[in-house]
């Protein structure tokens, strides 16, 4: 079965326009009571994305931030790619991971497994069958 691997990066900007987006659609007034806010993006203890929205001005009030799992990014960023008309495929496992100050959107279709390793400026897939052309080396 032929394996595809779908690399889709979101630069912090954008990120951050989405998540406001959503909030906004959430609660209209949202954005008015918040005045403008910054994004900070890390991975937790577990491996998942997590995300947080965090007012410039410190405000009263019970919630100093918002955050978001791995889920609530991964459904704002297909809404906002539906929105822009980015193309996605129905099927496919769909999983978010840093790479550098980005966020990229990984789509896998095909053989679940051969996992992608995404470091912090490299994206590298590992397919299993392959290892014995890799242990070969290069031809000389």
């Amino acid at each position: 079965m032929p394996k595809e691997v779908r690399y889709i990066l979101f630069s912090p900007a954008e990120v951050l326009d989405a998540l406001v987006a959503g909030m906004v659609l959430a609660q209209p007034g949202w954005q008015a009571a918040t005045g403008q806010v910054r994004l900070d993006m890390a991975t937790s203890p577990s491996g998942e994305v997590i995300a947080r929205l965090v007012p410039q001005k410190p405000r009263s009030g019970p919630r100093a931030h918002w955050s978001f799992t791995a889920g609530d990014l991964l459904a704002i960023l297909l809404q906002t790619c539906r929105r822009n008309r980015v193309p996605l495929p129905l099927r496919g496992h769909k999983q978010l991971e840093l790479m550098g100050t980005s966020l990229c959107l990984i789509i896998m279709m095909g053989d679940p497994q051969a996992m992608p390793d995404v470091r912090l400026h490299e994206i590298r897939y590992l397919d299993p069958e392959l290892a014995p052309l890799r242990a070969r080396g290069p031809r000389g």
